[in-house]
This record gives C-alpha cells, structure tokens and sequence, in this order.
C-alpha cells in the first residue's frame, strides 16, 4: 500500500543534512577560539587566522561538490563519471578538513583538544555517507 504524495514526508538527504551540522559547528567553534585558553604569541594567532579561512572554505568545496554530484541526473556514462568526480572530490576535501584540523592541533598550545572529538566524529561520518552514496550510485551505471 503506498503512501498518497500529499501526505509523504519530505525526505532528509543525510550527506548535506550531517555537512551542515558540520559546517555550524566548525563556524561557533571558530569564532570561539576552539577553545583555546591562552594564545602564547602573534604566530599563533596568524596561524589560526589562516587555518579558520580554509576550514570555511574547505567546507564550502564540500557543499559545493555534493551540490554538484547531486544535480547530475545520471543519463549516460559520461554523467556518471562526472558525478562520481564531485563524489570524489568531495570525500578529498573532508579528508583535508580533518588534516587542517589536526595541525591546528599540533601547533597550537594551550587548545582544549575535546573540542575537536565531535567535528572529526562528524567528518568521517560524511566520508562514510558520501561512500555509501557513491556505492548505491552503481545501479545507475549497470543501466548505462
């Protein structure tokens, strides 16, 4: 028995639903300071600066390549492959993330480190649903 459409519930796609949880809590996180309890000189600061402006923009390729993949209705291979690319690209980006966040780690001093348990949780939870999504993908290309 199937549901009529006006009484469906809209479906919640998790990749960009967990990528936007993500990106929230990275910015409130950023503009605290990860936690950091005291800044020991400029470098620092410089550093973090610098490492802020790229964890914004890293996340932002990754809305952006997941946006990308999803708008490519799969209707021959050359689609395919370009969606898989976006897929692809994607999954490099957290990886990166989650490296700019481990030299904030490294370098700086002073840093509550539990504050980067969750954001890292989430970033291999998006690898893990952009692979799933990537693996389902495959039907469309058995039917190329």
């Amino acid at each position: 028995m199937s549901v009529p459409q006006s009484h469906r519930k809209k479906s919640r796609f998790e990749v960009f639903h967990n990528m936007a949880m993500l990106q929230k809590e990275l910015v409130l996180d950023l503009m605290t300071d990860f936690g950091i309890t005291r800044m020991t000189n400029l470098g620092e600061a410089q550093f973090l600066d610098i490492k802020f402006e790229r964890i914004v923009n890293l996340c932002g390729d990754i809305v952006g390549d997941t946006n990308r993949a999803n708008a490519i209705y799969v209707t021959n291979k050359l689609e395919y492959e370009r969606r898989r690319l976006y897929q692809d690209q994607a999954i490099a980006n957290c990886k990166v993330l989650k490296q700019e966040l481990q030299s904030i780690v490294d370098v700086i001093t002073g840093l509550n480190i539990n504050k980067y348990k969750r954001p890292v949780l989430m970033i291999d939870k998006e690898i893990n649903l952009i692979k799933a999504w990537r693996k389902s993908d495959i039907k469309f290309k058995k039917k190329l």
